[in-house]
């Protein structure tokens, strides 16, 4: 069995790590919220659902989002109406999701996050990291790590990369890297279903589940029971589709066409053609996608193609909300006079 060479698995594992402990400095109280997977572990939905929650018990919190494929061109807020190619689908689905309760901050080039962190952290009691799972020198307040229930570590996981290397056992590290740098996990699984195999990681299981009530057309909400109905196309611009194309199949809503871009798109235009082509009484009647793929679709499918956006709740376990809680009254003290 190949194994690779003991100061290359040392440079592997220091990489790995540098990408999981991220420098930031800190002027405020932080929850980071970070992923097992490159995609596809539900943080952003929890980084979201974390900060309403915040802002709930009545503080001013800044969500520090990224601007992948994008570019702000300098350290801003981000508004419900802003451009996709400026701000990042997952930085304009928080500030449309957060508008009016929480800011949404975004910063340009591969020192992005500490951009705006520096630039929103002055007017807010509490900031809320996307997509980080822990900071130094000084570590995060409270540090998550959002992961699929139903396949923690994925197959778009470093994890996943190191193993293709056929590794004789030293495979494992990363996970380790990535729970010692979380004070908990954050399970995010569909209402229903049943949570089996965290045991033994050394960290509080906080699950968080997500209840849909079917896709939304305009205003208007197409139940599960409608959607079973029609001629459903699936449209995704996320890492891993399939955990989409899943859920739809315990709803009983089976896509007969998937146009699936690259996590964070776009639809580039044979994706596009074919999209439009498949709207024919034949094929599509509506197509599906998730907020953050809808922003995408919405670019490319023609006006005759409705587009449906998928309903979506998090719900937090309430020992998650209890920690919450404690961070904002610690945040609230640390900034008393």
């Amino acid at each position: 069995m190949f194994e690779l060479p003991h100061r290359s698995r040392v440079a592997v594992g220091r990489l790995f790590a540098a990408r999981v402990v991220r420098p930031l400095a800190l002027s405020r109280p932080a929850l980071a919220v970070g992923g097992a997977t490159m995609g596809g572990s539900g943080k952003t939905p929890l980084a979201i659902a974390c900060a309403a929650e915040l802002a709930s018990a009545g503080l001013r919190v800044a969500f520090i989002g990224h601007a992948y494929r994008a570019a702000p061109g300098r350290p801003r807020f981000v508004r419900p109406d802003d451009d996709l190619d400026e701000v990042g689908d997952e930085a304009l689905l928080a500030a449309r999701a957060l508008h009016g309760r929480v800011e949404v901050a975004v910063a340009p080039g591969r020192r992005g996050r500490a951009l705006a962190v520096a630039f929103a952290a002055p007017a807010a009691d509490v900031v809320v990291l996307d997509g980080v799972a822990q900071t130094r020198p000084a570590r995060a307040s409270l540090a998550l790590l959002a992961v699929d229930a139903e396949d923690p570590w994925g197959t778009s996981t470093p994890v996943h990369w190191l193993r293709r290397a056929r590794q004789g056992g030293w495979g494992q590290a990363p996970i380790a890297t990535l729970v010692s740098a979380c004070d908990a996990i954050v399970p995010v699984l569909d209402e229903g279903r049943t949570l089996a195999r965290f045991a033994g990681l050394g960290r509080p299981v906080w699950p968080a589940t997500v209840s849909s009530r079917g896709a939304w057309v305009g205003q208007a909400l197409l139940t599960w029971e409608a959607l079973r109905f029609r001629r459903v196309g699936l449209i995704t611009a996320i890492a891993r589709p399939e955990r989409v194309i899943r859920s739809l199949g315990r709803r009983g809503v089976v896509p007969r066409v998937v146009v699936s871009a690259r996590d964070h798109g776009p639809l580039g235009p044979a994706l596009a053609r074919r999209a439009s082509t498949s709207t024919t009484a034949r094929d599509v009647d509506i197509w599906v996608a998730t907020a953050k793929c809808a922003l995408h679709a919405a670019r490319v499918l023609p006006p005759h193609a409705p587009l449906a956006c998928l309903d979506y709740t998090v719900t937090l376990d309430p020992e998650l909300r209890t920690r919450l809680r404690t961070l904002g009254t610690a945040a609230l003290g640390s900034l008393a006079p």
